[in-house]
């Protein structure tokens, strides 16, 4: 049965703010991916592209399997690109409702933070090229859609209201 909840979208879309809020909103567990892999490996998202884009993503794809078998009731936020493996959409399917949070891409270029984003140290342009390389991805993926275009309380009520009943009523008790 599935007990998650799975943010996907683009690198700075929101979904580690939405997921953390959803989670308190209904009493669930908060997980992101990118900071699970962080504890994990002992290294920071940027050293583990240092060893190459590949070595992240074969650990990406091994946390993507583990919380999704391990996690119950948790509200999971994925990095950008776990689309790019359809391994990991299968394996957070099986526990979970993906949910893509679709930001606009100029909201995200205005207000990103390049720093620490290892696939955006070409500078922000780098987004309009991932976006519309993963924008069918993560439609295809997703269970459902969710603008992030307007308040966070309005799009957290918006990901509420598309969840199954059970899922959203099992939380207030």
């Amino acid at each position: 049965m599935k007990t998650n909840i799975v943010l996907i979208g683009m690198t700075g879309s929101g979904k580690s703010t939405i997921g953390e809020k959803l989670s308190q909103q209904l009493e669930m567990p908060f997980k992101d991916i990118d900071l699970f892999i962080e504890q994990t490996t002992k290294q920071s998202i940027p050293e583990l592209f240092e060893v190459s884009e590949a070595h992240f993503r074969a650990l990406e794809t091994l946390a993507c399997k583990k919380i999704a078998a391990t996690e119950n009731h948790t509200v999971i936020s994925c990095g950008g690109g776990v689309v790019l493996d359809q391994e990991n959409i299968q394996a957070l399917r099986k526990t979970g409702w993906i949910v893509f949070i679709d930001r606009p891409i100029e909201h995200i270029v205005k207000d990103i933070e390049i720093g620490h984003r290892p696939l955006l140290k070409q500078g922000k342009n780098r987004l309009y090229q991932l976006h519309e390389q993963r924008f069918e991805m993560y439609k295809s993926s997703a269970d459902f859609r969710v603008e992030n275009r307007f308040a966070l309380e309005e799009v957290i009520l918006e990901i509420k209201n598309s969840l199954p009943e059970t899922i959203v009523q099992k939380r207030r008790r």
